[in-house]
């Protein structure tokens, strides 16, 4: 039967939205899935690649997921089913905009339009730093989010992590400014001192903040870059920020001119 939307040539109405995956066997490529239509209730055949459950940080354990169990997972897509002329939806719970749409459903600001997301950075299963501004004067973009008694951004993290998972959620002040946003996206580190020059940012913190700065495995800077489209260098105070972004660029400069003679 054709409707308005496949006249329109759509993948399919539920691309871009979360949907509730019933795992019902899985394979060598990723488990098959069943997903309930919202609107008409009808079953559809979909597909979890196992390169799509959990982007995890080196050495952590994989999902053990087993038939019944039942996950929140963004659709992508559609490809063609096992038998001719059917279809299968596409899903993954590693993608970044999973956590924009959770977290939307819980906040009436974004909503409203009241609240923007303006990105998210994001190692699915471990940590997401989501980045809010207002679109209106007087209102705490921020603070929205996280909700009172941080129930909203508590209730977004029980069901991202729905089955599976300790993934946690940090909401971060968006600016312009791209020093101050680099310093609010290091939360929860205090910085002394940033360096932003070109694509490079240097961050100076107290030293025994320093692993908190880092993050296990990198994390936190890593997330913080990604958030603000920087490769963070983290330092302790009393580092010369200026001689430690020459060499950040002296160090790059000899990996990218490595890399062309081995092309």
């Amino acid at each position: 039967m054709r409707t308005i939307l496949s006249d329109l040539e759509l993948e399919s109405p539920l691309v871009g939205t979360t949907v509730t995956a019933h795992i019902k066997a899985g394979g060598p490529d990723g488990f098959n899935c069943t997903v309930y239509d919202a609107g008409t209730g009808q079953a559809r055949d979909a597909l979890m690649l196992r390169a799509d459950t959990y982007d995890l940080p080196e050495g952590a354990a994989p999902p053990e997921l087993v038939p019944g169990d039942t996950l929140i997972a963004l659709v992508t897509g559609v490809a063609e089913g096992e038998q001719d002329g059917t279809e299968r939806l596409l899903l993954s719970v590693t993608t970044p905009e999973l956590v924009e749409r959770i977290l939307s459903g819980f906040v009436d600001e974004i909503l409203a339009g009241k609240v923007v997301i303006k990105n998210v950075a994001r190692v699915a299963g471990s940590k997401a730093k989501i980045a809010v501004a207002p679109t209106t004067l007087g209102v705490d973009a921020r603070g929205a989010c996280i909700g009172r008694g941080a129930s909203r951004i508590k209730g977004a993290e029980r069901l991202l992590n729905r089955a599976f998972g300790k993934e946690r959620l940090e909401i971060i002040e968006y600016s312009g400014d791209r020093a101050i946003y680099l310093r609010n996206a290091m939360s929860p580190v205090s910085v002394a001192d940033v360096l932003v020059e070109r694509d490079n940012a240097i961050v100076a913190v107290e030293e025994h903040q320093l692993s908190g700065g880092i993050g296990e495995g990198g994390l936190n800077a890593q997330l913080a870059g990604q958030l603000t489209g920087l490769y963070v260098q983290v330092v302790k105070v009393g580092t010369d920020l200026r001689k430690a972004m020459d060499q950040l660029q002296a160090d790059q400069a000899a990996a990218a001119a490595a890399a062309a003679d081995e092309v």
